[in-house]
């Protein structure tokens, strides 16, 4: 798709032109702004393949590596994101209602506490710069709340947040988290469960319509050849549709800067994102 093309066809979003900034949130140091609508962007897998995670790496501006455990290529493209400046992420292997193949490093429902948390432990230190966690695959144990508590004591006692994936809607990964104090958010868009390029372009689409109408989307895509080629493409022009990118982190500290803000300040900010706040 050539970029005049891409671009009119981004633009084009349902409501957009008419769609009002929101209110500044705090302008001090690294507090950075919701006037624009704001893109998080994680990219699920990365470790098997060396020249598809330096790929992922070279795609322009902030995103997140999800990078699996114990993989051939972990360590060495989590080095590599942090010295370029991008998010670091445990993809958890989590047991799911297929009983499909997890690989190394897998949480499982048939684990004790101490042995779920002895992998999880094992699995972060496999993974230099980590800052935070999603679940791979998971249907089955993010809908089990006694395994994804144990998940969230590992998460909270190292300081690190969490990404619910949302491979399941029975999944309770977020709403445990929250309540054990852990920083998570939630999956908006999965971008190529189908591998071809109008499907990945109807996603994205689909993501910055949401950004648009509740101030911030997340998705996940994985590095498939389709995937990175469109996102090379597209994500240069966001700057152009006033669309914000951030990781996940940041994010997630522009959270806690309206968290500390007065009740008085807060009822000038009119929030419509349903995972929002850290309350």
């Amino acid at each position: 798709m050539r970029r005049r093309r891409l671009l009119a066809s981004l633009a084009a979003l349902s409501g957009a032109a008419a769609l009002p900034a929101l209110p500044a949130l705090a302008r001090g140091a690294g507090a950075g702004s919701i006037e624009q609508p704001r893109l998080l962007l994680v990219i699920d897998d990365v470790g098997h393949s060396l020249s598809a995670g330096r790929n992922t790496l070279a795609l322009p501006g902030p995103i997140d590596c999800a990078i699996l455990p114990h993989s051939t290529h972990g360590s060495t493209l989590a080095r590599e994101a942090h010295a370029l400046g991008k998010g670091v992420m445990l993809h958890a292997p989590m047991a799911n209602s297929q009983q499909l193949a997890l690989g190394p490093g897998a949480l499982t429902p048939d684990l004790s506490r101490a042995e779920l948390q002895r992998v999880l432990r094992a699995d972060l230190d496999a993974i230099p710069h980590v800052v935070g966690v999603n679940n791979h695959m998971g249907s089955l144990l993010t809908s089990s709340r006694q395994p994804m508590e144990w998940v969230m004591e590992v998460l909270l006692e190292r300081g690190l947040w969490f990404v619910d994936s949302r491979t399941t809607a029975d999944t309770l990964a977020w709403q445990v988290a929250r309540e054990r104090g852990v920083p998570a958010l939630m999956r908006d868009v999965f971008l190529d469960h189908e591998q071809t390029p109008e499907f990945v372009h109807r996603q994205f689409r689909r993501g910055l319509q949401i950004a648009r109408e509740y101030g911030s989307a997340l998705l996940i895509g994985h590095p498939h050849r389709v995937t990175l080629d469109y996102l090379h493409a597209a994500l240069p022009l966001l700057d152009e549709l006033g669309i914000q990118r951030l990781t996940v982190s940041a994010f997630l500290g522009q959270q806690a800067d309206f968290a500390r803000l007065d009740a008085d300040d807060r009822r000038l900010i009119k929030v419509h994102r349903r995972h929002w706040g850290t309350g």
